[in-house]
């Protein structure tokens, strides 16, 4: 609604996002690329390093960049393997003094895999990726007789990072949880406010419209004026209108108003029923469309027009009585009108329960008979 601030929503991911996160984690691989190229001396192969770049690239990528609907279990459960595939691939194929410094880039790798695993919410799946990247350092350490004494310190900077990572990510979890609860607060009370302001305006509005329409004659009257039988007319057809805003409120736009008040004015009853189906329809003003026409038609009985209960193949019938019959017509969703044969009971999806009191004519011949006393 015009004039009512929306609070934005908080959407609570925390993910690299657009070119910088695509900067993040291309340099990120590039540096390992850079460390293969630059420590590999002394291994004895170069493929287990070079499908090691693929995996870690795919699932930095994955771990950092991918939107949270789509980070399912598969998801989540296969970045968590990755760290622990790349210590089996690459462990073996270090130097003897490889286990430390920039030879073992795996287990930086793994780590940043991890880490965004653990800030994202899923810090058990990072915790037990971690357990596998240990698992097989420690298998590399014991099948190789290296020295444990460097393992801790190795260890301990990995897990480290995994664990500043487990915290965050609890903690701005939660944060931007409270920040949409907060924001879904304060949308809740705009939105109340604004229902209020737009019904008070509407009553504001009717109020105005009743005023504008009743006040003059009801002036008049009280000033002693004695209605002639063409203001007798008018406001026979005023009152019937104001009974309209009651039992049709659908119906209450320009230029069906106008109809219905030419064809008052003209000697026909008219009237109407809304049995809520036009609230279903997306466009109601094509539906209603066709009733000016309908009325204009009329020039003498009576004419019922009827909105009918949702979930209709119709939407609004019109009933004609007059002394040559009656005539039954239909308006679908699109507002289109179609015909069907009368029977002069008015059935079909116009039915009235037999013994039902109908509403009587607002407007009637002898209502304007000058000397009928005024109702």
């Amino acid at each position: 609604m015009a004039g009512v601030s929306r609070v934005p929503d908080v959407v609570p991911e925390l993910r690299l996002r657009g070119p910088s996160g695509w900067t993040v984690v291309l340099a990120y691989v590039a540096c390992n690329v850079f460390l293969v190229a630059t420590t590999r001396a002394g291994t004895n192969l170069l493929w287990p390093h070079v499908v090691g770049l693929v995996l870690f690239a795919a699932a930095a990528a994955t771990a950092a960049l991918l939107p949270d609907r789509h980070l399912t279990r598969p998801v989540t459960a296969t970045l968590a393997v990755v760290p622990g595939v790349l210590a089996v691939l690459v462990s073996w194929e270090l130097p003897p003094e490889g286990l430390t410094g920039y030879a073992a880039w795996h287990l930086g790798a793994g780590s940043f895999v991890l880490f965004f695993l653990a800030t994202r919410a899923h810090p058990v799946s990072a915790w037990c990726g971690m357990a596998g990247v240990l698992a097989a350092t420690l298998a590399r350490v014991g099948t190789t007789d290296r020295d444990w004494q460097a393992l801790p310190d190795l260890l301990l900077t990995h897990l480290s990072l995994l664990l500043i990572g487990t915290v965050s990510g609890a903690v701005l979890h939660r944060a931007t949880r409270q920040a949409a609860a907060v924001a879904a607060r304060t949308e809740a009370r705009w939105t109340a406010q604004a229902t209020r302001l737009a019904e008070a305006a509407e009553r504001n509005r009717r109020v105005a419209e009743l005023e504008r329409m009743v006040r003059p004659a009801l002036e008049r009257l009280a000033a002693g004026h004695v209605p002639g039988p063409e203001e007798r007319r008018r406001l026979a057809a005023l009152e019937a209108e104001l009974r309209d805003r009651i039992r049709g409120a659908a119906l209450d736009v320009p230029a069906v108003v106008a109809a219905v008040r030419a064809a008052r004015l003209r000697g026909v009853v008219v009237e109407i029923m809304d049995d809520g189906g036009l609230a279903a329809v997306p466009d109601a003003a094509a539906v209603l469309a066709p009733l000016p026409g309908m009325l204009e038609a009329v020039r003498e009985g009576r004419v019922v027009i009827r909105i009918l209960p949702p979930r209709r193949p119709a939407v609004v019938s019109v009933v004609v009585e007059t002394t040559e019959g009656t005539s039954r017509s239909t308006i679908d969703s699109t507002g289109t009108a179609h015909r069907a044969d009368g029977n002069g009971s008015g059935g079909g999806e116009h039915h009235v329960l037999t013994g039902q009191r109908q509403p009587q004519p607002a407007v009637a011949r002898r209502d304007v008979d000058e000397g009928q006393p005024e109702r």
